[in-house]
């Protein structure tokens, strides 16, 4: 693997005043506009929980009294659920959301919007973006772009999303889960999320320079021969510039290499492949040389160590079980 292990987030805040609550939340939600109004008849607290990793966060955040302000979602997709009425999502817009209780809503992504919220809890769950971006785009058989998602979740998927939430929830909010079944929860959540809102990768609507544009073609490249046995210069042949030109344009725009992208590619591609297979009449061998991985022991190892789990146990699991 190309990375390092990040050390776990573990936060837990809590307090009775509300400057100290101010700013906390200005910092959490990288504003510099929150307000909170009258208190609760009980008097005012507050209380901030997030435990997760570099891929996924899960957390709470109660506040005994109404606020209102500006949240920037920054690089991170949200997903969110009140424990009762009375939170409302992009006011400023013409068509705001309305959470209810116990219905999970996705934040706008890629933009800061207003809120409006009145004495409740709410939970959230944080994805990296490029974690989510991968996930979808190994369902769409895609590179991984900017997600957009259906504004309302399809029911029946909706319901299998809180049921993976509420298996997940207890062991991702545990700072002491082992990081391999962190990891396997992490991927569970993200796939549950990307069903029940159809998330699909928005290709961006232009190239901002010659860089991205020439790392943009040795990505499709990537995926359209992702079967092949690849090595760096066809890449570079592909994309029309040398292999230390491509080297730092990958490592300038995404902190890799071009082959740890092509690494990821076929994993996701494995992955979403023996997800669907039957395991009576399908090896992991069978898939994973059909996607070009030469190494099938240092392959499982990588699986383990990004999915949370050995491949042959993603195969022995029913599709959609």
């Amino acid at each position: 693997m190309d990375s390092v292990e990040q050390p776990l987030v573990h936060i837990d805040r809590r307090g009775s005043a509300v400057d100290e609550a101010v700013a906390f939340y200005e910092r959490v939600y990288s504003s510099r506009d929150i307000s909170i109004g009258r208190a609760a008849a009980e008097g005012f607290s507050w209380r901030y929980r997030l435990v997760g990793d570099d891929a996924v966060t899960v957390g709470t955040s109660s506040v005994a009294a109404r606020r209102w302000g500006t949240i920037e979602p920054g690089d991170d997709y949200v997903l969110a659920w009140a424990s009762a009425p009375g939170i409302r999502l992009d006011t400023a817009s013409s068509d705001p959301v309305e959470m209810q209780p116990g219905v999970p809503v996705m934040y706008p992504a890629g933009r800061a919007f207003a809120f409006d919220a009145v004495p409740t809890a709410q939970h959230v769950i944080r994805f990296d973006r490029a974690f989510l971006e991968s996930v979808a785009a190994a369902r769409q058989g895609d590179l991984p772009a900017p997600l957009q998602f259906a504004r309302q979740a399809d029911p029946g998927a909706l319901q299998r999303l809180k049921a993976v939430v509420s298996g997940a929830a207890g062991a991702l909010l545990d700072p002491t889960t082992a990081r391999d079944r962190r990891a396997a929860l992490d991927t569970a959540v993200a796939e549950a999320v990307v069903l029940a809102f159809d998330a699909v990768p928005v290709p961006p609507s232009r190239l901002l320079d010659g860089g991205p544009a020439t790392m943009r073609t040795a990505q499709e490249w990537m995926v359209a021969n992702a079967r092949r046995p690849i090595t760096i210069t066809d890449v570079s042949e592909a994309a029309g510039v040398a292999v230390r030109s491509l080297q730092a344009s990958f490592r300038r725009h995404t902190g890799a290499s071009p082959m740890h992208f092509l690494r990821q590619v076929r994993l996701h591609r494995v992955r979403a492949e023996l997800a669907a297979a039957d395991a009576s009449t399908t090896t992991v061998a069978q898939v994973a040389l059909g996607w070009g991985v030469g190494h099938l022991g240092r392959f499982s190892g990588t699986y383990a160590a990004t999915f949370g789990e050995p491949p042959s146990a993603t195969l022995r699991r029913r599709p959609g079980g």
